[in-house]
């Protein structure tokens, strides 16, 4: 799998004190990943303004969100993730970061392996098969991060 991951300036601009480097996302989303036969990904961070231009040209909605993604929908899959790290931060406690950059990031990987899901990430649809598989990557990912910094992972809330 080629996995590139670019614009880190951005995503360190918004998240300051991340404890993982680019290498080391890199290395753990390869590794999660690995078995899905993608041929190319690439992650990429935003700004405000790109994200809301790239949402309004290819969805019709004029307004800035936190992950889109673009994939052919063929094997071996091949696709781009776009992430805005300030809109992201603009929503949630800063203590919830890094886990929600990290879960945005899964996300638009899943909608490019074929996932879907009905309304938002919440307490009332958790059990949506999607965010099962989400936040279920997630934590193994957390999980691998925070061994590698020396840190237990704290409980991920979505507020």
């Amino acid at each position: 799998m080629i996995l590139e991951i670019s614009n880190w300036s951005i995503l360190k601009k918004a998240v300051s004190e991340a404890s993982f480097t680019k290498g080391v996302l890199e290395n753990i989303l390869e590794k999660h990943f690995f078995e899905y036969n993608f041929s190319s990904l690439g992650i990429i961070f935003v700004s405000e303004q790109y994200i809301r231009d790239i949402n309004s040209q290819y969805r019709g909605v004029d307004s800035v969100t936190d992950v889109l993604s673009f994939g052919l929908g063929t094997k071996p899959f091949m696709g781009e993730v776009y992430i805005c790290p300030q809109y992201i931060k603009n929503k949630i406690h800063p203590d919830f970061l890094k886990e929600e950059i990290i879960r945005d990031v899964v996300h638009g990987v899943l909608h490019i392996l074929g996932y879907d899901h009905k309304g938002e990430f919440s307490e009332k649809n958790i059990q949506d098969e999607m965010f099962v598989k989400q936040e279920d990557i997630l934590h193994n990912i957390l999980d691998e991060i925070n061994n590698r910094s020396g840190k237990s992972r704290r409980k991920i809330s979505k507020e």
